[in-house]
Parts: structure tokens; sequence; C-alpha cells
């Protein structure tokens, strides 16, 4: 039998386990447990199918196994002892390999569910399971779309049938042939599909009627987990586009970079309305309504990538029957939880939605939802506006990165903002006084952090600006400096916050302040992880006031003379050599990647304190079309990045190459670090601890 006659046969009989699934669910009733274990156990059933499925297809990769036009199509030219790790990476490089990839995921989640219910008969847990096993469904139908299946067979003439050598240079894109995209598309991955199990519970709790905390209770920490791998396949992408594809930068505003955040925007509204929802029982229709948002905007980005109704370079070719799929699922979706939120309107009204003061913590935490909802809306309408007719607004036009950025710098140092003054607000809010009290400790650390971070913006930034001509300058600056104001109070706060728990702690048990410190971050994790959170966003903001907003570019020329040089900013760029070799030559063969490597020495008064090697290489698989990448070089310094790409030879026998120098761009990726440790934290499972 043929690979890819089991492999559909795996998926065929998963997508049975989901349908039988389904009416087990929906026909059992409460105290016919063996009716909803049957259920539950055939939910073990989809993800034991699908994970036969994605085995089978890494090991055709693995092995090199040429049966399957996936595989033909997707598999790495890389050699050397970690080969088997981007051969392992082709499972979910491509279009219908990350698909299959991403329903195996919702399967694990599935099956992880299904194992707390199997002891327990529950309603809740029955109607959740269900609905997770309906949208698994929806995307096992999709795999056997012909452009989504990954177990087409390889069409005659691409494989010598004699010797089993392959007679095509189809092979994975290069580009993806890197440790970043080993790991960025399955945590992103992991984030979407994790982010349907709020939206499947939230069903069932309108369902069954039960609008209890009990589903908030049970998903929350799935959600966190969730949101916090999405932020880190974001991160891991940005890393990527920084180091590889040699624009100079980390976030283009493309559709397909744009799908990623929308999800990761609506997630943040909805794990703060969680928090509300279990700790006060208010925020109801926000958290139904945000779950199903989140998961829309998860399907968005798979309808941006596959539907072809955007062009992006990321995304797969037109495929028109998932543009219907995924347009119907998209809508349905949003259309059941909206009407079962306002069938449920009397139960899910409280009196805790409301607030009477805007400095209270329902306060923040009502702005962060709206801020959350309108720029995940607004930056998904700009992004799909080239599809829409000319006469909506925007229709038509591909929107480009300045008009994004004009709106995402403002919006996004409102809402550090409210983030930072969140942890000092009160339930119900408090008077001016109260609030004052509780400021002046964090005002006391931010201000010196203000006053570094001003001289910075002084000495480390403003060297570096460059008009753009469509943004007043004094629009500019201002935005910079209350960027870099924000981000000092958004960094003191959390430290105060540690440093005044620990005080306190310390003084009430008699413990040391290290000991009291200790037990705030590895015991109240969920108060911590929020605190590093919030500190790691500060790091963030202040990284990405000076490496968006203060950027310096050379375009140059330098003679392929041993000694010419190039002067910019200080720094002196000498050449040496430009050298050329093969790469990823297999055994046998004499073809392989031709690299290019410009090796260039890095002087500061006239003192060498750095080599850079950066490089052009022409994949053998691309050699026909004479493409190529670029590999950049970095000299990372604590107040700026000097970066370096080369781009060939010019005339008069010169090397071409493009230096940039982004301040403070190491500060985005500490920052970023410090964010997923403290929602590593928050995400936890929680235990019942001794005090």
């Amino acid at each position: 039998m043929h690979i890819g006659t089991i492999g559909n046969l795996l998926l065929a009989l998963a997508s049975l386990s989901a349908i039988a699934s389904i009416g087990a669910y929906a026909f059992g009733r409460q105290g016919s447990g063996d009716t909803r274990k049957l259920g539950h156990l055939l939910t073990y059933g989809v993800f034991g199918f699908t994970t036969l499925a994605i085995v089978l297809l890494a090991v055709s990769f693995l092995t090199e196994n040429w049966a399957l036009q996936y595989v033909v199509y997707n598999h790495p030219t890389t050699v050397g002892p970690w080969a088997w790790v981007y051969r392992l990476s082709g499972v979910w490089a491509g279009r219908e390999g990350s698909l299959l990839f991403w329903e195996w995921v919702l399967a694990v989640y599935a099956a992880f569910i299904a194992r707390k219910f199997m002891k327990e008969d529950s309603t809740l847990g029955a109607a959740g399971l269900a609905v997770l096993n309906f949208v698994q469904l929806f995307f096992l139908a999709a795999l056997f779309i012909d452009t989504n299946n990954p177990f087409k067979p390889t069409p005659a003439g691409m494989v010598d049938p004699a010797t089993g050598a392959l007679l095509t240079s189809a092979a994975m894109n290069p580009l993806l042939q890197t440790w970043a995209m080993v790991l960025h598309p399955p945590t992103l991955f992991v984030g979407y599909a994790g982010l349907a199990v709020p939206f499947a519970f939230g069903l069932a709790a309108l369902f069954t009627g039960d609008v209890s905390k009990k589903w908030v209770v049970l998903t929350d920490r799935i959600t966190v987990f969730s949101w916090l791998l999405l932020g880190i396949g974001i991160g891991l992408g940005s890393v990527w586009a920084y180091y590889e594809l040699a624009f100079g930068g980390y976030w283009a505003w493309d559709p397909v970079e744009n799908a990623s955040l929308l999800p990761w925007l609506t997630g943040v509204g909805l794990v703060h309305s969680m928090t509300v929802y279990r700790r006060r029982e208010g925020f109801r229709m926000w958290t139904f309504m945000m779950a199903a948002f989140t998961f829309v905007f998860v399907l968005l980005g798979t309808f941006i990538t596959r539907s072809g109704i955007v062009q992006s370079v990321h995304a797969f070719q037109e495929d028109p029957l998932s543009f219907w799929l995924f347009l119907i699922m998209m809508v349905g979706s949003l259309a059941v939880m909206g009407i079962g939120v306002y069938m449920r309107r009397g139960q899910l009204s409280s009196e805790a939605d409301g607030f009477e003061k805007i400095m209270s913590k329902e306060g923040s935490y009502y702005f962060n939802n709206v801020l959350m909802l309108i720029s995940a809306v607004l930056v998904a309408y700009m992004t799909m506006a080239s599809a829409f007719p000319e006469w909506m607004p925007l229709g038509g036009q591909s929107i480009k990165p300045p008009s994004y950025d004009a709106l995402a710098r403002p919006l996004g140092i409102f809402y550090i903002l409210i983030m930072t003054l969140c942890p000092i607000l009160a339930w119900g809010g408090g008077d001016w006084k109260k609030l004052w009290e509780k400021a002046k400790g964090p005002l006391v650390v931010s201000a010196p952090i203000a006053a570094a971070f001003i001289a910075i913006y002084i000495y480390a930034m403003l060297p570096f600006y460059t008009p753009n001509g469509t943004t007043a300058e004094w629009w500019h600056h201002f935005l910079a400096l209350s960027g870099v104001l924000v981000a000092a109070a958004a960094i003191g706060l959390p430290l105060w916050l540690f440093f005044d728990g620990a005080r306190k702690r310390a003084a009430a048990r008699g413990e040391s302040f290290g000991q009291a410190l200790l037990w705030i971050i590895t015991r109240a994790r969920t108060q911590s992880g929020g605190y590093l959170t919030h500190l790691g966003m500060g790091i963030i903001l202040i990284g990405l006031v000076g490496s968006t907003m203060f950027v310096r570019t050379y375009n140059a020329q330098i003679p392929q003379q041993a000694g010419a040089t190039y002067e910019a900013e200080g720094y002196t760029f000498s050449y040496v050599s430009l050298d050329q070799t093969m790469e990823n030559v297999r055994p046998g063969s004499t073809q392989g990647d031709t690299v290019y490597t410009l090796n260039l020495d890095l002087l500061r008064d006239g003192k060498k304190i750095d080599e850079l090697h950066p490089q052009m290489r022409f994949p053998q698989q691309l050699a026909q079309q004479r493409q190529s990448n670029q590999h950049v070089s970095l000299r990372s310094e604590f107040l700026k990045d000097v970066f370096i790409s080369f781009s060939g030879t010019g005339e008069g026998n010169t090397a071409v190459v493009t230096i940039k120098f982004f301040p403070l761009q190491w500060w985005v990726w500490t920052g970023f670090i410090v964010l997923i440790i403290g929602s590593g934290l928050a995400s936890w499972p929680k235990k019942q601890l001794a005090a």
C-alpha cells in the first residue's frame, strides 16, 4: 500500500472518530457516564490517528522517502550533524504539513482535556470537547482539499525509478533552513491551536447555561500558555527576519506578520477579562466575545496565508476552496458566539461589569480590552484593505508600513501607560490621596530610570535621527520622549512592587529580604509573573523607540583592495577579502550552495574592535534563477547594533554593502525574554502551597 494511501486512511479514521465523539457527547445525558466516556475515548482516537499520520510524514522526511510530493518540495538541502533537525522541520515548512501539524496540536489539547473528564461526568466538559472536536473536524476536512493534502503521491518524472534519485531541484526554501524557523512555526501553531480551547468552552458554557466561572477556571491556564507560545513564535519570527532577511529590521507589517499579531492582541484582552471573570464574576460578555474574536483572528491568519486574498512573501498559493472554508468558519464562529451571548444576556449581566471611576482597576481592564480590540480590528482592516472594493475606505489600496507605524506608536505608548497604572489601582477605584500614596514609591524608583533614559535619548538616539518627510519632527520627538518616559514608569513600577512586597513579607514573617523575594517569585507566580511581564514590556518599549524611530542607513561601495575603508558614525569598515566557498555539498556530489563572504575589519578610534562577515548565498536549487540570500553580520553593543549586509559587487570592482545603526536593538530581545519568563511564571499550573 502506498504511503500516501496510508496517510489519507489515518486522516479518514481521525475524521470518523471526531464525528463519532461529537455524537457521543451530543446524545449523552447527565448520568450517562459510559456514553460520555466513549466520547472521551473517541477523542483519544482522533489524537492517536493524527499522531500516526504526522509520525508517518516525519519519518518520510527523516528517511528522505520521495514517495510524497510534499516531501520532495519541502526537504532541506542542509548537510551535517544537524541535518535531521531541518528534515524534521519540513513537516511544518509548507502549506500541507503545517495544517496537519496544527490539527495534531489541536488533537493534543483535546486529548489532554478529555483526560481530565474521564472520571468526572461533566456536561460542560462534554459540550466543550464536542465543540473542540467539531473544530478538529473542520481542520481534517481542510486536509482533504487537494492543495492542503500532505499525502499526495509524487508525480511521475520527479524521481528516477531505477536509482531513487530526485530529478528535480525542488526543495525547502533556503530562507527556512535556519534555527529560528525550526522553532518559529511550531510555537505559533501551539499558540494558535490552544486559543481554540477558550472559544470551545465559552460556547459550551452558553450552550449548557452554566455561565459560572467554571469554564474560565478550566481554560485560563491553557489560554495564558497558548498566548505565551504565540508570543514566543512572533518573537522568533522577528529574530529570523532581523538576521536572515537583510532588509534591516524585524517587523515590516507584512500581511502574514500581522496575521500572527492579531490574536496576540485580542489574547491580551482575553487573559485580562478572564482574570476579572474568575475573581469578581465580571466582564462576562467581554470574556466570551474576546474568546470569539481571538479564535476568529487565529482563523483569519490561516485565511490570509492560504486564500491568496492578499499578497505576501509568506503566503501560499491561492486556493478558492480554502477561501470559502475558512471564511464560513470565521463568520460562523463569531455569529454563534454573538447569538449565544445575546440569548444568555440576562445571566451574563453583572454589577462587576461597570465602573464608576475611570481610575479604577475595572476601568483599566475596560480600556485594555477596548484598545486591544480596536487595534486588532484596525490592523486587520488595513491588512485586508487591498482585497476590499474601492468604494470602501482604503479599498483596493496596499497600506505601507508608515501608516501602521502612525497608528501603532501612539496607541502602543498609551496602552503601556494604562498597563503600568493598573497594578496600583484599586477595585472600585479610590480617592486621589490613596492613589498618590500608592504611586509615590514607584515614582521614586522610576525617576532615576527616566533620567537615565532621557540621557540615552539625547546621546544614543538623537544622533541617528533621520527625517522621513512624512512625519512632523515635533510629533516624532514627542512620541519618542513619551515612549521613553512611559517605559521608565513601566520598568520602575514592577521593580518597586517586588521590593515593597518582599520588604513587607520579610517584616511580617521574620524572613530575610532575599527569602521573602524568592517566595514571591516562586510561590506567588501569578503575581510575580505579571510583574515580570510588565517589566518586559517596559524594556521592549524603550528598545522599540530606539530601534525603529532612530535608524541611520548608509549605502556604500568599498573598493576591493586590502585596507580600503569606509567611514560611518565614528566607525571604520576596512576591506580584508572576498571569499568564495561551496557549502551543503552532499556526499558523492560536487554541487552545493555557492557562498560569497565579505570579510571586513571594524575599527573605532583607529583600533580594531571586531570582524564582520556578511554573506551572499546562491542556493543550489535556485542556481538556474540566480536567486540569492543575504546573511547579515552584526556587532551588538549596549546602546546600538551595527548591522551590515552584502549585496554583491558594483562598478569599479567594489563591494556593495548596506550599513545600518539600530539604537537599543538588543533591549528589544532582552525585554522579550523577560516577557516570556513572566508569562511562563503566570501560566504555571497552580498548586495549594503553604504560606
